[in-house]
């Protein structure tokens, strides 16, 4: 691919040129020619738009203290101990291989035990971490620094759970934060250990991702070992993904590099921590039903939701009607202490057909209810823009 510094055509050296004198009052010293052209790549050399982009990076890592991030900010404990992700090595052309058992990520716990503000610091600490790492390796054995990292994420263990809307939200702004201000950052990502759900979670990001980043993704099958073991030499591999690096106590997941996630323990949240929430309402009547219906067209899709009462319980659950007219409990009708503690959660539905859900409170002769209410049909996307191996 063209655009990089030792492949730069007459057009792209022009362009360079000419950014380099549209944004030189914001210009320093650290602003070379390979980190110009990331961004020129990122907008494919489109000069007004690569000039918005980088007046934004600039404002946002002054106004961020992202250049000393590494050294000032203070990760919070949880975090610290729980985070995903980290650096093993380089592969055979000198990209910094960074590796994530995404499917251990707790992403509740996430949320209840640190401030999104905080949440997307820490991103940012790892994003300079993974670059400041892949550099100090490259100079320890004397190779010339190569642009990109080649990403793993390991989603072993990836469940609905992990669909859980607030958590969906600050993925989808750690995203946007990535694309934003770490352009190019990508050489390669793959994805090994893929459960069902992961084309749902799919469809969420996608529209997130530039073009160019969707094209670096690959979908390893069951020979995922053997595919990264053509890229990465075992030695800079750790034994759990297949090389033969371990710790120097024996750990083969390489802990003391890579950050394995985990539940975080409830002694670690906030004090009346509540993520955000945006519901609909809707007021059940005495001994009344409400049912929502939704058409379910894809296999493996997931339902979301999220419910609270303000005054006494209800029952809740939904099923699913087949063309024949059959009906299947997906979620058992159940009475639910929702006023007492919102409820939500993610199913995986395996078969298409109509979901029903319903909110019965038939139970009750006296008390109607305001309910308030968010649910969300996730299906998965065409993923045929991603390759798979």
């Amino acid at each position: 691919m063209s655009g990089f510094l030792e492949d730069l055509t007459k057009s792209h050296k022009e362009k360079l040129k000419k950014f380099k004198e549209n944004v030189a009052d914001i210009l320093k010293p650290e602003h070379n020619d390979v980190l110009l052209l990331r961004f020129l790549r990122a907008r494919k050399f489109d000069l007004n738009k690569t000039e918005v982009m980088f007046r934004n990076d600039v404002t946002w890592r002054k106004e961020n203290n992202i250049d000393t991030i590494l050294e000032t900010f203070e990760v919070p404990e949880a975090l610290k101990t729980y985070w995903c992700g980290g650096v093993s090595g380089l592969d055979k052309e000198g990209h910094g291989v960074y590796i994530s058992p995404m499917g251990n990520f707790d992403p509740k716990g996430v949320l209840y035990s640190a401030k999104t503000s905080d949440i997307l610091k820490t991103y940012a600490h790892s994003l300079e971490d993974l670059m400041q790492s892949h550099a100090r390796l490259s100079e320890q054995r004397g190779l010339k620094h190569t642009e990109g990292s080649l990403m793993i994420f390991d989603m072993e263990n990836l469940g609905v759970h992990h669909l859980w809307k607030p958590s969906i939200d600050i993925f989808l702004k750690m995203a946007v934060l990535a694309e934003q201000h770490y352009p190019e950052l990508i050489h390669r990502m793959y994805i090994i250990r893929a459960p069902m759900v992961f084309p749902v979670a799919y469809t969420i990001f996608k529209p997130f991702l530039q073009e160019e980043t969707r094209k670096k993704l690959h979908v390893l099958g069951s020979n995922w070992k053997e595919v990264l073991l053509k890229q990465i030499d075992p030695d800079q591999l750790p034994v759990y993904w297949g090389g033969a690096k371990t710790d120097p106590d024996g750990n083969e997941m390489c802990s003391s590099l890579i950050k394995s996630g985990g539940k975080i323990p409830i002694s670690f949240y906030l004090k009346d921590r509540e993520p955000p929430h945006t519901w609909a309402t809707h007021q059940v009547s005495r001994a009344g039903v409400v049912e929502f219906e939704y058409q379910v067209t894809k296999p493996n899709s997931v339902l979301r939701y999220e419910f609270q009462t303000d005054c006494n319980d209800i029952k809740f659950g939904f099923h699913l009607v087949d063309s024949k007219g059959k009906k299947t409990a997906i979620l058992k009708l159940e009475k639910y202490n929702s006023h007492m503690v919102p409820e939500n959660g993610e199913v995986l539905i395996t078969k298409p057909g109509k979901c029903v859900v319903t909110f019965d409170n038939s139970h009750s002769w006296i008390q109607s209810k305001k309910l308030s209410y968010w649910l969300e049909l996730l299906e998965p996307s065409d993923v045929i823009d991603m390759k798979q191996e």
